[in-house]
């Protein structure tokens, strides 16, 4: 058995070929207690906090079977509406038989509202969706970088999107964004096929936030480019590897 990492996920891999992977996020001071600093309900805080881990988890080519809900809140009532916002999202994600477990701090009142998601998935090492980049290939942007209360409340996600291009064998890799924006996102992926990126202009700013996921970069061969911009026409072709 091996345990490695790939940008923020970790993956243990056993000598049988099948892997977990495990992703984590964590969001604080968005809720509805006193000490809150962005006002949302809890339940909405859960759904975009899973939406990332689960995500990632997704986007590796690995199916989630767990998530783990770290309520350092009261499970009265913040701790069941993050159950109800880790259920929305999974429902988005057309998920319905997984494991869900957690713990709540119930020694302490809290003035804050405060969670962290862990998804586990597993698949065989082979199906990993983390292909080695040529010279050439395109990233292409899914979404727009929004944070705050620029975020879509009500989205459901980009999960149908991703599932199809994971069939597309020229798709080398699809990345969530977070709040560390495109640029980084970009870099750490080019980085890790020994290779630089070249952006083009489309006046979009790719060091801003994108909160919990509102747009994912897929690397793709250039011949697949138009395969991807027919699933998601909006798409835009951001810069290539080089």
């Amino acid at each position: 058995m091996k345990t490695w990492t790939r940008r923020d996920l970790t993956i243990i891999s056993s000598a049988g070929g099948d892997c977990f992977v495990v992703a984590c996020d964590s969001c604080g001071s968005v809720g509805e207690k006193q000490g809150d600093v962005l006002k949302h309900p809890a339940r909405l805080t859960a759904k975009l906090t899973t939406r990332v881990a689960l995500s990632e988890v997704i986007c590796s080519g690995a199916e989630p079977i767990m998530i783990t809900n770290g309520a350092a809140n009261e499970m009265e009532p913040t701790g069941e509406q993050f159950i109800a916002g880790i259920r929305d999202e999974l429902a988005n994600a057309g998920i319905f038989d997984i494991v869900l477990s957690g713990s709540t701090e119930e020694n302490f009142k809290t003035n804050m509202t405060a969670l962290a998601i862990t998804v586990i998935g597993v698949c065989k090492e082979s199906e990993l969706k983390f292909g080695r980049a040529e010279r050439g290939d395109k990233l292409i942007l899914l979404g727009e970088p929004k944070v705050g209360n620029e975020v879509g409340l009500e989205s459901v996600g980009f999960y149908d999107e991703v599932r199809r291009l994971l069939q597309l064998p020229q798709v080398r890799e699809i990345v969530p964004v977070g709040s560390k924006g495109i640029a980084y996102e970009v870099k750490t992926l080019a980085a890790l096929n020994g290779m630089e990126v070249e952006f083009r202009e489309t006046g979009i700013c790719y060091k801003k936030s994108a909160g919990p996921v509102t747009c994912f970069i897929v690397l793709c061969a250039q011949s697949a480019a138009r395969q991807v911009l027919g699933i998601y026409p909006r798409g835009l072709i951001i810069g290539e590897v080089m």
